[in-house]
């Protein structure tokens, strides 16, 4: 059954931390404390569900992984790279674009957060509470976790080296990040953060709201496609970048892994 006591108190909490993050943001005018605090209210929320659950201990450890361990990783990628003289590009743009109303609109995206945190957390809730036999699905499953872990792992290094190792004065190409895992996607860190989303319907193989697992990670590509994500950092991409950044995406498939149109033209 539902606790739907704990999943109330849980959307408050996370509605709370988002409304607190906006009048932060209002009083530094720095909206990137929005994805700090999302991803850190991911990993409060694993571990408050974490110690309610009912399942076994094997399910119920697994919420230490995922989403505590995963999202507990984005959180301080986030961290370190958290400078108030600089707002990420997206947000900066927004405030441009909105020029109206820009404190309420801001507002309505920042709830909005704190809706999707119970949302992606929701999952977690079923797999804590599960109880079941160890078997092939579940090992399959604990398989997609560590294999998407370090697709992200090896994503964000590949970028992180890039941008260190690049000089301001770089200029065509050299703007790009084409090498690695980003030779194969555009976004190569989306495309495993969305696979790690078929562990959670492997793990509760049997579980009475199995069927609503499945939908989870069709429900996380609309989200990178077309909601948030990749839309943005495309459009960022394209105003810091410009025509280099056209031509890789020409050759460069936008999010699933596979070969480039160039590998196409050298065979």
């Amino acid at each position: 059954m539902f606790d739907l006591e704990l999943l109330l108190v849980l959307l408050v909490i996370n509605l709370a931390s988002q409304l607190i993050a906006w009048l932060w943001q209002i009083k530094k005018h720095h909206a990137d404390i929005a994805d700090v605090v999302w991803s850190g209210m991911i990993v409060v929320n694993g571990l408050v569900i974490f110690s309610q659950a009912t399942g076994d201990l094997f399910h119920r450890a697994i919420i230490l992984l995922i989403p505590v361990a995963w999202y507990l990783r984005l959180f301080w990628h986030l961290v370190a790279r958290y400078d108030l003289s600089k707002e990420d590009g997206r947000y900066a743009y927004l405030r441009s674009y909105w020029k109206e109303n820009t404190q309420v609109k801001f507002l309505f995206f920042f709830i909005g957060q704190g809706l999707i945190i119970s949302l992606f957390s929701f999952p977690a809730w079923v797999l804590a509470n599960h109880t079941g036999d160890i078997d092939i699905w579940s090992i399959l499953g604990l398989a997609i976790i560590v294999a998407s872990y370090l697709g992200v792992w090896m994503s964000d290094r590949q970028l992180s080296q890039f941008k260190k190792n690049r000089s301001d004065n770089d200029s065509g190409s050299d703007k790009v990040c084409d090498g690695g895992l980003w030779k194969y996607s555009r976004h190569p860190n989306y495309f495993f953060e969305w696979t790690h989303w078929f562990a959670y319907p492997l793990l509760v193989i049997g579980a009475e709201l199995n069927w609503v697992m499945w939908i989870y990670p069709f429900v996380m590509l609309i989200f990178l496609l077309k909601l948030t994500g990749i839309p943005f950092n495309e459009q960022q991409n394209l105003r810091s970048k410009g025509d280099a950044y056209r031509d890789y995406q020409k050759r460069t498939n936008k999010f699933f892994i596979g070969p480039t149109n160039s590998d196409f033209t050298k065979s």
